[in-house]
């Protein structure tokens, strides 16, 4: 069963598009959110629930089974069982 990846981004992040880069290189579906192309009312919501998960609000914030803030292929392979 595919785990459901929710991938928060901002669009000038270079963090985020390496990440981004590896998600599509290995052909993952994910819930992907650039929070600074958001409406304010929405991006204000976007903010609440990514600090829920990450206190911080650092960016990329990827969550899977668990949280994973910023580029960490390692992190990555570990909780989506990838080769």
């Amino acid at each position: 069963m595919e785990q459901k990846i929710i991938f928060y981004s901002l669009s000038s992040c270079p963090a985020c598009k390496r990440t981004k880069e590896f998600f599509d290189s290995k052909s993952l579906f994910y819930e992907y959110i650039e929070v600074d192309k958001l409406e304010d009312s929405e991006q204000w919501l976007v903010t609440k629930e990514i600090k829920k998960y990450n206190p911080a609000l650092t960016f990329p914030t990827i969550v899977i089974s668990k949280i994973i803030v910023g580029f960490d292929e390692k992190a990555f392979n570990e909780a989506l069982k990838l080769p």
